[in-house]
């Protein structure tokens, strides 16, 4: 009896050191204070919100500067999106180079995550601002962040092999929050339908119009955010 019970702690740790690195810690917090340790293997269907976020021409950021300079704007950036993601409730999916996704609502259920998904996006719009100027300080050079969200359903999951898996979301909903933040300029949050028809007027948008997405056969209609009502972002982000 005292060795299972002596496994299912070492279990619960070795879970929780690992969801440290992608969910907030007070996410963390709430999974060992009920004991919900049970993920599901492989992959099931979720409703979740998306988003990605990269730096606005960073090829030629990098051509431009020494490698140390480089690493520390990305690490800047890197913090800044990482923060804001574990602020509201969101799991850190992976860095892909200089762009960061973003999953909420998954691996456990979050209250109003497209709404949550949103005021990351606006966050990291505002504290991409002031690494802007800190690079213009520094380095005379300026940098800017796209971002994309959109919502919808998606397999979840362990996703690879015994020896090397990532915990991820895949699907048409992730790959139009790509295209979103893609085509997204600097400064912009785009968004799709879904996203606008489920916020209503606790956002406000400006029309995009139809853009095409590649991949995708038919344009998509898309929106960018111009404020999110009764919310500023923290000084500093």
């Amino acid at each position: 009896m005292q060795l299972t019970t002596t496994k299912q702690e070492k279990q619960k740790k070795s879970i929780e050191k690992a969801f440290n690195k992608y969910v907030a810690p007070q996410v963390v917090e709430e999974i060992a204070k009920n004991g919900t340790y049970e993920l599901k293997l492989g992959g099931e269907n979720r409703d979740i919100a998306v988003m990605f976020v990269d730096i606005r021409g960073f090829t030629t950021l990098s051509e431009s500067l020494p490698p140390e300079q480089v690493v520390d704007i990305l690490n800047n950036y890197l913090e800044l999106t990482t923060r804001c993601i574990f602020r509201h409730g969101g799991t850190l999916d992976k860095f892909v180079g200089d762009a960061t996704m973003a999953v909420f609502n998954s691996p456990f259920d979050t209250e109003d995550y497209i709404y949550k998904a949103i005021l990351t996006a606006w966050d990291i719009v505002s504290g991409g601002n002031k690494i802007e100027r800190e690079c213009v300080e520094r380095y005379g050079k300026k940098v800017g962040f796209g971002v994309g969200v959109n919502c919808g359903p998606a397999v979840v999951g362990n996703i690879g092999c015994e020896f090397r898996m990532d915990y991820t979301a895949i699907g048409d909903t992730v790959n139009t929050a790509a295209r979103l933040e893609a085509n997204a300029p600097r400064g912009n949050v785009y968004i799709s339908q879904a996203v606008r028809d489920s916020l209503g007027d606790r956002i406000t948008v400006e029309d995009v119009g139809e853009i095409p997405l590649k991949g995708k056969s038919k344009g998509v209609f898309v929106y960018t955010v111009t404020g999110v009502a009764g919310y500023t972002s923290p000084e500093g982000v």
